[in-house]
């Protein structure tokens, strides 16, 4: 069980890979955080009105890592193999996928983003002040779509080859210029929510342009020359495709269900910017998440594309344990700053401050499950076992945690805490599932066997 702390090597490699990208996830946390809490200096509508709008653009943000993540899963394990052509032209299926997906989802969002804000808001006594406010900021927000897919194009091949400082570098010049702008767009110029969009917009650009510059100046294997010769073999790009399809299906199942989720828990009045603000600190399970997938996706995927089979299951043990002690400890953080987070938020009513205070501690108690569910999915994904990652997730999203939010809400009497218990219960059942899916160890295969790399460089 403390294996993980004893074996020193294998601590230190995973603090080195991981550290860096759980600071970069902080620092994007402490982004959202900081918008939340400035956009609240201006009204509780337009606290609302935002978090309706960035879950139209939490899918979206799914969906491009949903895109990414098949050829992630090669370049990590092109990594373990030594193929540097592949690499990159792995690489470049992310850019072409990227730039498809980009082509569909905007003109979407701008047409059919105000329906959907309308969805989360439409029962309260507020509902058009926050749908303005929600309407307004995806329009423009809308627009760091594009520096943010390219930026995370890079991001992930990075921290698929265990380069995760960069990340971290790029993380904090765009908390920098997040933090400025906001402050000169929302507080001096007086432009609410759409200041915070706009400040949004050059924090992800910013962002972006650091990421490609420093990948271009140190010659990464991913990305050297790779635009020079432009290309992905069709048979790389079947391979690729066939897991990579059943991935991106998965993360918009699986967005949606969060979203309806939120939907169906916003439907009782009154609770909307309580929701907010817990979705806001619940990110920080972003800090555990990233920095425990990258570990599993460097050091596990690495290992399978050596052919050490033994080594990735033992160090996949390691890190699912690791990942519950890391959990153990971010919750009880969470839940001695509990009373003081809600407090942050000035124009949030008094009611709601007090009901999200109740939440945080919830979410926080149950972290530990939620935690292991997610390091079982990307034990299953690094191993290509998308069949399996695509029930685990989404269907247990569509079969378990969305039909009850819906019901307990629309259906019952009980209270809003009681409803969320309940459904964050839900996250130990899917860690079980998870265990006995891991345990089988189907997961344990070479996914580069049988492709050509006689073009390795």
């Amino acid at each position: 069980m403390f294996e993980c702390f004893k074996d020193k090597v294998f601590l230190s490699k995973f603090l080195k890979i991981s550290i860096p990208v759980m600071l970069a996830a902080f620092i994007t946390f402490i982004v959202t955080f900081v918008d939340n809490i400035m956009v609240g200096t201006v009204s509780n509508e337009a606290v609302s009105g935002v978090y309706a709008a960035n879950e139209v653009s939490y899918i979206v943000n799914l969906m491009i890592f949903g895109v990414l993540e098949g050829a992630g899963i090669f370049i990590q394990q092109f990594l373990g193999s030594n193929d540097t052509e592949h690499m990159k032209q792995s690489f470049c299926y992310k850019c072409i996928v990227c730039i498809l997906l980009l082509l569909v989802v905007l003109p979407l969002v701008y047409f059919f983003a105000e329906k959907l804000i309308y969805i989360f808001c439409y029962k309260d006594i507020n509902s058009q002040a926050i749908l303005k406010e929600g309407t307004d900021y995806i329009h423009i927000v809308m627009y760091s779509y594009i520096p943010y897919a390219i930026g995370y194009i890079y991001s992930t091949s990075l921290r698929e080859i265990g380069e995760t400082k960069i990340t971290l570098y790029a993380s904090i010049c765009a908390i920098i210029c997040n933090v400025f702008f906001n402050y000169i767009f929302i507080i001096i110029l007086d432009k609410g929510a759409i200041g915070a969009a706009i400040a949004t917009i050059i924090a992800r650009t910013v962002e972006m342009l650091i990421l490609i510059v420093i990948s271009s100046i140190k010659k990464y294997p991913f990305c050297k020359n790779a635009f020079k010769n432009f290309k992905c073999e069709w048979q790389l790009a079947k391979k690729i495709t066939k897991i990579g399809w059943v991935l991106f299906i998965n993360e918009i199942g699986f967005g949606v269900g969060v979203v309806l989720q939120s939907m169906a828990l916003s439907q009782r009045d009154g609770v909307l910017s309580s929701i907010s603000i817990v979705t806001t600190i619940s990110n920080i399970v972003f800090i555990l998440i990233q920095g425990l997938s990258v570990g599993i996706g460097v050091m596990v995927g690495s290992r399978l594309g050596k052919g050490e089979f033994d080594k990735a299951v033992d160090e996949n043990k390691k890190l699912m344990f690791l990942g519950i002690y890391m959990s153990l400890a971010i919750g009880l953080i969470l839940i001695s700053l509990s009373f003081v987070i809600p407090n942050i938020f000035k124009e949030v009513t008094l009611e709601q401050k007090e009901l999200a205070t109740k939440l945080i501690i919830i979410y926080a108690a149950m972290l530990v499950g939620n935690t292991l569910a997610t390091t079982c999915y990307f034990t299953l994904k690094v191993g290509g076992k998308t069949k399996e990652t695509f029930f685990f997730d989404t269907g247990l999203m569509i079969l378990l945690y969305v039909p009850l939010s819906w019901v307990l809400a629309i259906f019952t009497n009980l209270n809003i805490i009681w409803i969320y218990i309940i459904i964050r219960g839900i996250d130990f059942i899917k860690a079980l599932v998870g265990i006995i899916l891991v345990n089988k160890k189907g997961w344990v295969v070479n996914l580069t066997v049988g492709q050509n790399s006689e073009t390795n460089t």
